[in-house]
């Protein structure tokens, strides 16, 4: 394994950033910036040993801004939304920022994507990567508790992408932190995602009105455009999906049980990536909101690791709820084979 360093340019508030570059030595590499405690890039060899960028992402930090599409990201303090972006804990009602329609979405207007962090590249055993922490104040985007967080991303020789989250908070708070990468494994410049296939571990997903609000109702996936219980294309029925994929899918299996939650394909490299989470959810997303500059409406899907949108309005759902003494912690990974 080896690690490299280099400058990644400043980010659009004016501060420098760094960025970390992690190979294996069968050529998959993993690229990491402190800009959001960012995926930048993922390189993958096919089948025939060419290797492409297989997420979307930028050369430098200026480039990054949460309006188009929290590309790569680490989102928190609630990833998701927040229907109307209010909640109330232990008695006390709050109110966070709209920031996607009458909504609250990824963390607010200056959500852990739109901030620098502090790093750590580490390399131990065949594994080696960044530990990345920031510190979320008491009342950031009027969130209750200061929380201390830790995002842990690393690459090992059997071609692993780890992400490892922990949070501790001195208040009773909310939490649900994922990463937002988009993936393409036909390569990032191929255009769209069509013609690549999925099959998502679940037997059931979550009924969101027009805002992609949860509406609570949890529906089977049979007979519906929802089914990806066998490995399927994409396109097959988004047409049937007004808008396209933005949907939680309910993973089978015990929350908190490291286990499979999606398996992705393109037949033609024969790239494919499966990804393990302890989490009950994971968020589908087809890049329906991609604007074309430089990527493409659908030019890369979203498997986003997390606990239910609105789970704080949702008593019926797993708890987000953090407490002082407990610590959050959120573990996934990303195998890339061929």
């Amino acid at each position: 394994m080896t690690i490299t360093s280099r400058p990644f340019g400043t980010t659009p508030e004016g501060d420098k950033a760094s960025s970390w570059t992690i190979e294996n030595s069968s050529g998959l590499s993993l690229g990491l910036s402190d800009w959001g405690a960012t995926i930048v890039s993922v390189m993958q060899p096919d089948r025939n040993e060419e290797v492409e960028e297989v997420t979307l992402g930028f050369k430098e930090a200026s480039r990054y801004q949460s309006v188009e599409g929290y590309l790569g990201a680490t989102c928190g303090r609630f990833a998701n939304r927040i229907a109307l972006g209010k909640f109330s804990l232990e008695g006390n009602d709050y109110e966070l920022v709209c920031n996607n329609g009458p909504n609250h979405l990824h963390g607010g207007e200056r959500g852990y994507n739109t901030r620098i962090w502090d790093a750590e590249p580490y390399s131990e055993g065949d594994r080696s990567g960044v530990v990345f922490t920031l510190v979320s104040p008491d009342g950031e985007e009027n969130y209750p508790g200061e929380l201390k967080i830790r995002a842990d991303y690393a690459l090992d020789e059997k071609g692993r992408l780890y992400m490892d989250f922990h949070a501790e908070t001195d208040k009773t708070t909310i939490v649900n932190i994922t990463n937002h990468a988009y993936w393409n494994l036909a390569g990032a410049s191929s255009g769209s995602i069509k013609g690549q296939e999925i099959k998502l571990h679940s037997t059931r997903y979550l009924i969101v009105d027009d805002g992609a609000i949860p509406t609570g109702e949890i529906r089977n996936v049979d007979s519906t455009p929802f089914d990806f219980r066998e490995m399927k294309p994409i396109f097959r029925k988004m047409h049937e999906v007004p808008g396209g994929y933005d949907h939680c899918f309910v993973i089978d299996g015990d929350t908190g049980d490291l286990r499979i939650a999606v398996e992705a394909l393109d037949p033609i490299s024969g790239r494919k990536l499966t990804l393990y989470t302890d989490r009950p959810g994971v968020q589908f997303y087809t890049g329906n909101f991609l604007q074309g500059r430089p990527f493409l409406k659908n030019g890369g899907f979203c498997l986003e690791p997390q606990d239910f949108p609105d789970a704080p309005n949702r008593p019926e759902f797993p708890s987000t709820v953090l407490c002082p003494g407990e610590t959050y912690h959120h573990r996934s990974f990303i195998e890339f084979t061929v």
